[in-house]
């Protein structure tokens, strides 16, 4: 007997009208047969957001706030007893930095106007078991994550330099607190490793739900420095993986590409391309933008460890200060950097790439976006796409 194929739905939406992107998310969640599926009255529920840093709604680094404001009203109709919304932002987060990233990103006001929580996930942690992990079984977590009722993951579809795209898989990355997430990038830098613990983690924190906010998406050098991107769609689902094959082939990638699928195929444990997948509502073809610009891909994927070391030095995209008017000298990077590998000196940093591990937290967490990663010029001739282009 054949195994039946996961249900991804997806739904158009033009923009982030609150009534509009509440109608689409009705009929999203319909084929499962609404909210209360996954929602019982009297649960605690939890919002898994995505809050890297402090941004502006519009600049398409965060989960949308009027996506947040329809969960919530959907998961009260449904009969929720308490509704939390939070994240664990890379880097060191202050209650005075936690409380300006609520307010930029708009989470405040929706918190506040719809009658939820904001949490913080780096105030109380639990050590949690990862059944069947390959690399880690447990990790330390958000207690509001794990320990609610129901967790809702609701990433954005954006690329991301180190994984390729980042989605419902890598959004519960968020899960562990800030300064334990620059560690893993020591622990385990060979990006198949990273995607593994990502897979775990997956494991760990089983959300009920997966709500993806690809009304607007982001391109290029993702997840905080790209562009954002016209897509006009909400992507639905109880299995995050699937719905991340669907995004990445919505965003020109053959999901294979994106290492998290990767490393979830290899263990049995998702569907290696849109045709293993269930898709209700609108055409995906009809969905996906004209063209996606891409980060630059690691050619050194596949090489022996000890020469992928030494090649990835040499023809892996490196940070610069591509922007030096942006740098604030705010000393983000420094203190970010999981290996030291930066100091700013004169207001300005400057990076050892000898130590530098191209895990590229410094790109990812600068509030001014003025690092940019510089890919070799014969690298750049053979792999760097401008992005994907429909046939």
């Amino acid at each position: 007997m054949s195994r039946r194929r996961p249900l991804v739905a997806l739904e158009r939406c033009g923009d982030y009208d609150v009534a509009n992107v509440a109608h689409a998310l009705e009929r999203a969640l319909s084929p499962f047969g609404g909210m209360g599926t996954f929602v019982r009255p009297g649960q605690r529920v939890m919002l898994k957001v995505n809050l890297l840093n402090k941004n502006e709604p519009e600049k398409a680094v965060t989960t949308h706030p009027a996506l947040v404001r329809a969960v919530v009203r959907a998961v009260k109709a449904a009969g929720a007893s308490d509704v939390a919304i939070g994240d664990s932002p890379g880097g060191r987060t202050t209650t005075a930095s936690a409380r300006s990233l609520f307010e930029v990103s708009g989470m405040a006001a929706a918190a506040a106007e719809e009658g939820a929580r904001l949490v913080l996930l780096d105030d109380d942690v639990v050590r949690h078991p990862s059944p069947g992990g390959k690399l880690y079984t447990s990790f330390n977590l958000g207690r509001e994550a794990i320990e609610a009722d129901v967790l809702i993951d609701l990433p954005r579809l954006k690329t991301h330099g180190f994984m390729q795209m980042t989605g419902a898989v890598k959004n519960l990355f968020g899960c562990i607190p800030g300064l334990e997430k620059a560690q893993f990038h020591v622990k385990v830098p060979d990006r198949d490793d990273f995607a593994d613990m990502l897979v775990d983690l997956l494991l760990a924190c089983r959300p009920a739900l997966s709500i993806m906010d690809a009304v607007i998406g982001m391109e290029g050098e993702g997840p905080s420095a790209g562009n954002p991107k016209q897509i006009g769609a909400l992507l639905v689902s109880p299995d995050a993986m699937a719905l991340d094959v669907v995004a990445a082939a919505i965003a020109g990638f053959d999901p294979m590409e994106v290492y998290t699928i990767a490393a979830a195929q290899r263990r049995g444990l998702g569907p290696r391309d849109v045709d293993e997948v269930e898709i209700a509502g609108a055409d995906w073809r009809e969905i996906a933008p004209e063209s996606f610009a891409h980060p630059a891909r690691d050619i050194t994927a596949g090489m022996p460890p000890r020469l992928r070391k030494w090649a990835r030095a040499r023809v892996s995209s490196k940070p610069v200060l591509g922007r030096p008017t942006d740098c604030t000298g705010c000393r983000t990077c420094e203190k970010d950097c999981p290996v030291k590998a930066i100091r700013v000196e004169s207001g300005r940093p400057s990076f050892d790439y000898d130590a530098c591990i191209r895990c590229y937290c410094c790109q990812e967490l600068c509030p001014e976006h003025a690092i940019d990663l510089k890919t070799p010029w014969f690298v750049r001739s053979l792999v760097l796409r401008g992005g994907s282009k429909r046939a």
